[in-house]
């Protein structure tokens, strides 16, 4: 559950809170969860597969984008939020994608990036809006989890309804089918319900 420890753990998501997430495959999933229990009152799920994005909307994204069909979509962010989000979450693992979750953000937003790119790819930013935007920019590996604090409250939301798991699984695969599951994950074909 990475992302629902990006939301809770490294984010500190408080409620109230505005929560756009980046990205709606299996860690954006756990993310918008996260996000969910720590009580977002607003949580903008945005992808580019509508697929994806019914999903989200199960999960607990109150709102979704479609990214594909956008024109401006740092415009529409902004729009929807009221002037920009308390937290982004970067779920997909590019640098661009690192650079809209940070420019989303209200003055004084965190944004945190929790999907893992390759080790070449590179995310820029303006310098100066660390200071006149006061905004914060962090990483979450493997949701800043901490076992013995995390897993039995992680337990208790699944036993109490409160958090989807099994619906994260989508396919089943036997093990010789490895390498089509590899390959369907690579291509985002594991992600429709």
């Amino acid at each position: 559950m990475t992302g629902w420890g990006a939301a809770c753990n490294t984010a500190k998501v408080e409620p109230g809170s505005i929560c756009v997430v980046f990205g709606a495959g299996g860690v954006g999933l756990s993310t918008i969860q996260g996000c969910q229990n720590a009580g977002a009152t607003m949580i903008v799920a945005v992808d580019m597969l509508a697929h994806k994005l019914e999903m989200a909307r199960t999960f607990g994204a109150t709102h979704v984008i479609d990214a594909s069909k956008s024109e401006n979509l740092l415009k529409e962010l902004r729009k929807l939020t009221g002037g920009g989000a308390d937290y982004a979450f970067e779920c997909v693992g590019h640098g661009a994608i690192v650079a809209q979750a940070y420019a989303c953000l209200r003055n004084g937003g965190t944004a945190v990036v929790v999907g893992l790119s390759s080790p070449d790819n590179t995310t820029t930013l303006r310098t100066a809006s660390f200071a006149f935007e006061e905004k914060t920019l962090k990483g979450s590996f493997y949701g800043s989890t901490r076992p013995r604090h995390d897993f039995p409250r992680l337990v208790g939301l699944y036993q109490a309804g409160k958090l989807k798991l099994d619906e994260l699984i989508t396919k089943r695969y036997r093990i010789e089918e490895a390498p089509q599951a590899f390959e369907d994950l690579a291509a985002g074909r594991n992600d429709a319900a």
